[in-house]
């Protein structure tokens, strides 16, 4: 059933294994290809079954998607193309595109809220394997703003200096400065 398959294709990525989790994906999306049937109509147990809602877990586990809108954290790990990377989000109240590129001696990282607004704290993104963290430097709108960076293994938590509420077109960056 699709969305069990979905479900378990999410729960591979999460725990690293990519190319199982895209391969069980890959096999729901072949069975319901457009040329055989409506690709939108991925039946299971009758037409438009909402289980497969499911596969936009896929697609979070993919981003390495975190969100917590109480605490006012959000965090990327990017499974596919972490060295260039863009996806859009979502949050309780908006939506927006986070981007992330990966260079020798830095990591830079754009978060674009497109609608809405947005309360935030925290970011947290995964760095290259074995890279280590110098520093940090944020901005929103092009303007400073304080941000002091933890790195646990791989992890790096950017702490924003209090609450940023960020309302529809702002743009918060941020560059972990790495040795």
């Amino acid at each position: 059933m699709n969305g069990f398959e979905y479900q378990a294709a999410g729960h591979m990525i999460w725990e690293g294994m990519l190319t199982e989790g895209l391969a069980v994906t890959r096999a729901v999306h072949d069975r319901y290809h457009a040329s055989r049937r409506n690709p939108f109509n991925e039946i299971e147990c009758g037409d438009h079954y909402v289980r497969s809602m499911a596969s936009y877990g896929v697609f979070l586990a993919v981003c390495g998607y975190e969100y917590h809108g109480p605490r006012g954290h959000l965090a990327f790990a990017p499974r596919l193309t972490p060295e260039k990377f863009k996806a859009p989000f979502t949050v309780a109240v908006g939506w927006g595109t986070y981007e992330q590129v990966q260079a020798a001696q830095q990591q830079g990282h754009r978060l674009e809220l497109k609608h809405g607004e947005l309360r935030l704290k925290t970011v947290s993104v995964e760095l290259a394997a074995g890279a280590k963290l110098t520093g940090v430097k944020a901005r929103v709108d092009r303007k400073a703003v304080p941000a002091k960076a933890t790195q646990k293994g791989s992890r790096v938590e950017v702490s924003l200096g209090g609450e940023l509420k960020l309302k529809e077109g702002a743009v918060l960056e941020w560059e972990c400065l790495l040795a």
